[in-house]
């Protein structure tokens, strides 16, 4: 009996305890999303706490988020990521990965049990981390300066990043997490302070970074030689000295003052041509331009070399005065001069002339192309082709160029061939080429030479290297009859000679000089000669000839020498050895 009263008791109170747990409520789980942290610009950690783990069971937890500004409040309005492992109260966080630069992100975080899923009832957002420009270097100088930016937040992906400065778009060499490296932009002459507007992946860089634009000068070359002129460009406004009304501005070589020639405007400056020294030595030098107020330009050449000198010797000269254009050629150990009527004989080795040949049935006594094949000399004056015969001692009548008559042409002898053609009628200029076969005594009309807009600027000529045939820009092979663009930077004008694989033009240019009362103007005409390397396609100009000449003269190469002469009071004649350099 005691027994089965005990077994009541237990059961009694079985029941009431059963009857407490079934009346006990649920306590859900609690979740907040919290602010996001370690932002770049391609990555973030998402966060969140968990305040209250309840008292069923989690089946899942973790993040949703999106792109853009709409909330999010359930689990299909975006990206779920779900984390391992047991939920314990405190922090919960998650790293996203390939995010887009510029853009805004918003996430939620949530709990799911067996009887609902709980998020917190606000969403959380963030930005992808924007470009950070800390510094720049160089931070002054002209158009064409490599400039370096250093920073975060930027990318390797050039594409996706554009800089400008002011509104002129510069142009990207290279790009680091850290670092971009471009070159500025020539869109301001100088004193100016230009802004830079970076803007990687769409995000645009809130850093005040300037970049000082300075008024610059360039040479036209980087090789010089002393006693020299050489054009200097300057930027922006020219400082003018009102007493001697020439430019208000020092330009030192060395720390050797040079001699202002001139001054032109251009676009964006001006254009000084100045006399280098008489006595500069070679090597690397240093070019400084100030203004009189004292104002240093920035030099936007990297180096300036002062070659070794060339060498000018005065020889014997032509026995008369020249008349009109003459017409140097060598033939064996001889050089050879037409002028006027006469042909002239000269021995480089005794530094003497001799009258060879007058050749009486010249008109007007003024050749306009010569051209030498084996021993017979092509003489062509307008339409009139006659030849004089070494070997025989004489002249005869050719046939007759059948194109119409010209200044300005270019000829040239390439396989035994004579051609002539282009050059002006009138102002206009012609692209018709000629070729005349001597054993056939015949001309043809060959490929045109592809035109382009020309001036009467200078007297254009074709150059022969080789097998190849230079006319302005394009190459002319006369086996097929074509052209194509030239391979190199090379354009044949004034008279072009080869020494050395080089191509030495001989050019007339003319310097304006005022005088000290600032009443007169005077012109000196001078012979200026450059040379273009074949080897590694780089043009540098000579020293001038020692003599004023007017526009005609002649040169031809022997013994690796050049010689130029030519019409002038003095009758000057001269032997050119370029510096070997």
């Amino acid at each position: 009996m005691k027994n089965l009263k005990r077994c009541y008791f237990i059961l009694l109170i079985a029941l009431v305890v059963c009857s407490c747990q079934k009346d006990e409520p649920m306590v859900p789980p609690v979740i907040n999303a919290i602010a996001a942290s370690d932002i770049t610009n391609t990555t973030a950690v998402i966060n969140a706490e968990i305040t209250e783990a309840g008292s069923e069971p989690i089946l899942k937890y973790g993040f949703v988020w999106t792109e853009g500004y709409d909330g999010v409040s359930t689990l299909n309005e975006g990206t779920v990521e779900y984390l391992n492992g047991n939920p314990q109260e405190g922090k919960i966080s998650f790293e996203l990965k390939n995010l887009e630069q510029g853009k805004h992100y918003k996430y939620n975080a949530f709990i799911q049990t067996e009887t609902d899923t709980y998020m917190n009832k606000y969403d959380m957002g963030f930005s992808m981390a924007q470009p950070e420009i800390t510094d720049i270097n160089p931070k002054e100088g002209s158009g064409g300066t490599k400039v370096t930016i250093t920073g975060k937040y930027f990318t390797t992906d050039k594409e996706a990043i554009s800089l400008e400065l002011g509104s002129d778009e510069a142009e990207i060499l290279e790009a680091s997490e850290t670092e971009i490296t471009f070159i500025a932009p020539d869109g301001y002459a100088g004193d100016k302070d230009i802004e830079l507007y970076l803007v990687v992946n769409g995000a645009t860089s809130q850093s005040e970074i300037t970049f000082k634009y300075l008024r610059y000068f360039t040479l036209n070359e980087e090789y010089i030689r002393s006693d020299q002129s050489i054009g200097v460009f300057v930027s922006g406004y020219l400082p003018m000295n009102s007493e001697t009304n020439r430019a208000d501005i020092n330009f030192k070589i060395n720390g050797k003052l040079c001699e202002v020639i001139s001054e032109w405007p251009g676009d964006k400056g001006y254009t000084v041509t100045v006399q280098t020294p008489k006595d500069l030595q070679p090597g690397v030098a240093d070019l400084e331009v100030t203004s009189g107020s004292g104002y240093k330009y920035y030099n936007k050449n990297n180096t300036l070399t002062v070659l070794p000198p060339d060498t000018w010797l005065k020889k014997n000269n032509l026995p008369e005065k020249q008349m009109g254009d003459g017409f140097g050629f060598t033939k064996g150990d001889f050089a050879y001069v037409l002028s006027n009527q006469k042909l002239y004989q000269y021995s480089p080795t005794n530094d003497s002339w001799s009258l060879y040949k007058e050749i009486l049935s010249l008109q007007n006594k003024k050749a306009d192309a010569i051209g030498l094949i084996d021993e017979e000399l092509l003489i062509l004056q307008g339409k009139t082709l006659k030849s004089f015969n070494f070997y025989g001692d004489y002249s005869q009548a050719r046939a007759e160029f059948p194109g119409e008559k010209r200044s300005g042409a270019i000829s040239f002898v390439v396989n035994n061939n004579f051609y002539y053609g282009l050059g002006y009628i009138g102002d206009v200029f012609q692209n018709d080429l000629w070729k005349y076969d001597l054993d056939k005594d015949e001309w043809t009309r060959v490929a045109d030479c592809p035109s382009r807009n020309h001036s009467l600027t200078y007297k254009e000529d074709a150059f022969v290297n080789g097998d190849k045939v230079i006319i302005e820009q394009f190459e002319y092979d006369y086996i097929t009859d074509t052209y194509k663009e030239s391979e190199s930077s090379f354009n044949p004008f004034g008279v072009s000679l080869l020494l050395d694989n080089k191509a030495y033009s001989i050019t007339t240019d003319n310097y304006v000089y005022v005088s000290s009362d600032n009443t007169k103007i005077k012109y000196r005409s001078v012979l200026e000669i450059s040379n273009y390397s074949f080897d590694n396609d780089i043009r540098t100009i000579n020293t001038c000839c020692p003599g004023h000449y007017s526009p005609h003269y002649f040169a031809f190469v022997i013994n690796g020498k050049i010689y130029i002469g030519g019409d002038n009071d003095n009758l000057e004649f001269w032997e050119f050895t370029p510096a070997d350099y």
